[in-house]
């Protein structure tokens, strides 16, 4: 069943992404409100329209993002460093897509998901740079992402 988005929606979508981009935190359903006038309740199903059409993910059982892809909003193992702001990916492939959506450069440090090992890249004139000849592993293939989007 398609999801029936407003012209509002996505600007709440975009103001999600600048907020995200300038202080690696997302805005919260009352600053949502307050910044559209919106009242809680309308936010709120603004904000799941978006998560139903797979333009944001919320946080589960509630009404908090998650996700905007490329970013977390929650602190994750792929830090993502640009002009002195954390930012926080998803996942390695996220973290790459991070300086791809701002073309820039960017610092990234992330964890090894299996063994904790610390791994350092960097982004640089959009190519990368230091990854020590890794390979990135992807669990499931991309239509099967939105099965568990949290987990994939």
């Amino acid at each position: 069943m398609a999801v029936t988005t407003r012209d509002s929606d996505w600007q709440i979508r975009l103001f999600v992404y600048e907020t995200l981009i300038a202080t690696g935190a997302a805005p919260s359903l009352a600053m949502l409100a307050e910044r559209f006038g919106l009242s809680l309740p309308d936010a709120r199903h603004a904000l799941r329209r978006l998560h139903d059409a797979h333009a944001l993910v919320l946080q589960a059982g509630s009404d908090e993002i998650l996700m905007a892809h490329p970013l977390s909003a929650t602190p994750t193992d792929y830090r993502v460093i640009i002009d002195d702001v954390a930012l926080y990916a998803n996942c390695a492939w996220d973290s790459l897509g991070i300086p791809a959506m701002l073309n820039c450069d960017a610092q990234i440090e992330a964890r090894h998901p299996l063994g904790e090992e610390a791994m350092r890249y960097r982004i640089a004139g959009g190519e990368l740079q230091n990854s020590e000849d890794r390979l990135v592993h992807f669990a499931h293939p991309f239509r099967q992402w939105y099965d568990d989007i949290v987990d994939t």
